[in-house]
């Protein structure tokens, strides 16, 4: 199944059936609940996940309060692709809106991979630069 909801997903979408085989030989299930926070801001990401199923949002600010919500995401849909690069902060939450199935890729499994696989560096750059202008849109609204 991996293979299957990678091939799906814009980054990894030029792999070939083999480099995607080997992507998800190294992926993780997790399954998140209602309500759930997937990733907390602030904390030291180590991973990108790829929501198989499901639904969630992007907050901005104290999620026990009332946080901005910056983006809604779904299957096929990727977040915390900042963490593969290096361990900073995440910039913001994710939480699960209803049950939604994850497929995570561990930042050092996945820089093992990258000298293998430059095609997937170039769709992570081509990802994180949509995601800047995006904010950058939103920030001059």
């Amino acid at each position: 199944m991996s293979a299957d909801a990678l091939r799906r997903v814009w980054l990894f979408s030029e792999l070939t059936d083999d480099q995607l085989e080997s992507m998800s030989s190294f992926t993780f299930e997790k399954t998140f609940a209602p309500g759930e926070l997937i990733v907390e801001e602030g904390q030291t990401g180590n991973g990108l996940y790829v929501i198989v199923s499901g639904n969630v949002e992007v907050l901005k600010g104290d999620v026990t309060a009332t946080p901005q919500v910056l983006a809604k995401r779904g299957a096929g849909d990727v977040f915390g692709e900042m963490a593969l690069l290096g361990e900073w902060p995440r910039t913001a939450s994710v939480r699960a809106l209803d049950s939604v199935q994850c497929l995570g890729i561990d930042r050092w499994v996945f820089l093992s991979q990258l000298e293998q696989q430059p095609k997937v560096t170039i769709r992570m750059l081509q990802i994180m630069a949509q995601r800047l202008r995006d904010s950058d849109a939103r920030f001059s609204e």
